[in-house]
């Protein structure tokens, strides 16, 4: 697979050759690559200010933050361009046509360069918003180089074009509901036809797949268009697509063609992009966590188990919210996923229990330390108000590192943890010395540390119960017994947490 960090910061170097401004966004996934901290909505706030000085303005973000800044971005107005660049590891199309703005999908950096011109040039003349939807799907090589930059001096015309069009009238309007009749003649424009006979349209996202099994529409001919919202409709017949969900299906009413294999490159891909680009990975002491809170389930409690959608690794083929189905408290989690309730605002979360007075249990949230950034007055709140809860915040040795002096300065009761992969219980031991006290444990996370030790399974204590199996380690394999193999290990020791017959044991690797 391409280097999915690497084709990012080519993309942001095609985007600097082709905009005035860049605004990257502080989002999970961005933060990941570039470690910055404005949030989705302070940076589409940013970049309508700087379009109204007659910039062209690119925004960089990720799915979720896109998400979280619809509203800003459906009151945005333009008198430059304001283009949004959104880095889609779920499926953004429908929320598209939802705020009525134009979405683009660019295949192959040919496209790519042709999305940024045709969304800065064009979204200046029809003064909208445009989006361009990318993803681990678009791989961009050496020598993307934009567009060339338009250079402008700032300008403010408060009289341009309507009264106060930056004002508080802005926020009085609802959703998009139409697009220029000129964006459809561009979205007719922006087609690529190979082949002959009827169409097959294909979607940005399944290009890459698909343009290595082209015999298989050998008979037909192959429509990429660069809008998918709005669809170029009633330019050629389609009879099938290619996709890499069910949204052009279902727009265009047509049949999807090689479904399951494109569902499993898609979700392969994902899966192989997440691994370089979020915290979720063997060792991680997040799933650790997760496993100790499932045990009061069966104490009596009712915990509600709160999680930063940063955090979250599985991916939902059938749209953008990652479906969780509540289990009985009495039943035995098969996945650390079966109990999360929330994935959402871990702080605000916290905050609307506190203001419920919710008894039956405590609130555990698992919070982003970069989500703590600004956010002093939310915190100084939270630690002043009585409550039961467990706020905690994994912490590596680059990942915002500063949030740990916010805590100090609103006085918040927090226990540092260093989590050692090595002994997982006694990082338990040491998370439960703060959990009967409202309060805030920081893991701090040592990457250097995984490693030390592997673990392996003793034939004759093992009776295959398969707890070891449920937590899904790419290094336990299942033959007549479960194996585990010591070069795939990384010594996180969950496994040893969890089997109840004391049939794993840890190894020094010399």
């Amino acid at each position: 697979m391409h280097d999915v960090k690497g084709s990012i910061m080519r993309i942001v170097d095609a985007l600097r050759n082709s905009f005035n401004d860049i605004v990257i966004t502080g989002s999970y996934l961005m933060n990941k690559v570039f470690n910055v901290k404005m949030s989705p909505e302070d940076a589409i706030n940013e970049a309508e200010v700087l379009t109204s000085m007659f910039r062209d303005v690119a925004v960089l973000i990720d799915d979720v933050g896109f998400l979280n800044s619809l509203g800003s971005l459906s009151t945005a107005r333009v008198r430059g361009s304001l283009v949004v660049f959104v880095y889609d590891i779920h499926d953004i199309r429908p929320f598209c046509g939802l705020i009525g703005l134009p979405c683009l999908e660019p295949w192959d950096q040919g496209s790519l360069v042709r999305a940024i011109k045709e969304s800065r040039d064009y979204g200046e003349s029809f003064e909208l918003p445009y989006i361009v939807r990318l993803g681990p799907w678009l791989s961009v090589g050496e020598g993307v180089n934009g567009v060339g930059i338009r250079h402008r001096e700032a300008t403010f015309n408060k009289n341009w074009g309507e009264p106060m069009r930056w004002g508080p009238s802005r926020l009085l309007g609802s959703f998009r509901k139409e697009l220029p009749e000129e964006v459809r003649v561009r979205s007719r424009d922006n087609i690529t036809i190979i082949g002959k006979g009827d169409g097959v349209l294909i979607s940005g996202s399944a290009w890459s797949f698909i343009k290595e099994h082209i015999d298989k529409i050998g008979n037909y001919s192959m429509i990429l268009p660069l809008y998918i919202n709005p669809l170029p409709k009633d330019s050629i017949s389609i009879k099938y697509v290619v996709d890499t969900g069910d949204y052009l299906m279902k727009e265009v009413g047509v049949e999807r063609l090689m479904a399951d294999d494109v569902s499993k490159w898609y979700n392969d891909l994902i899966n192989d992009a997440i691994k370089q680009l979020f915290f979720r990975e063997p060792g991680d002491p997040l799933m650790l966590i997760e496993w100790l809170f499932s045990k009061y389930w069966r104490q009596g409690e009712v915990p509600i188990m709160v999680i930063d959608p940063s955090y979250m690794h599985v991916i939902n083929t059938e749209g953008l919210t990652p479906s969780y189905d509540m289990l009985p408290t009495f039943f035995e989690p098969r996945s650390f996923d079966q109990v999360i309730d929330f994935v959402t605002n871990s702080l605000m979360a916290v905050l609307a229990s506190l203001k419920t007075n919710y008894g039956y249990g405590r609130l555990i949230a698992i919070v982003n330390p970069c989500s703590l950034l600004g956010r002093e007055e939310l915190i100084r709140e939270i630690v002043n108000t009585n409550g039961n809860y467990l706020i905690i915040i994994p912490l590596t040795e680059d990942e915002c590192s500063d949030a740990i002096g916010i805590l100090s300065k609103v006085n918040a009761n927090y226990k540092v943890v260093n989590y050692d992969p090595s002994n997982p219980l006694g990082s338990l031991q040491d998370i439960l010395s703060i959990v009967n006290s409202r309060g805030i444990a920081v893991m701090h996370i040592s990457k250097s540390s995984l490693g030390k030790y592997v673990f392996s399974i003793i034939d004759e204590y093992c009776d295959n119960c398969g707890d070891c199996l449920r937590i899904n380690c790419p290094a336990i394999q299942l033959g007549k017994k479960p194996v585990i193999d010591a070069k795939a290990c990384v010594g996180c020791g969950i496994c040893q947490l969890v089997c109840l017959r004391g049939a794993v044991t840890r190894v020094k690797v010399s």
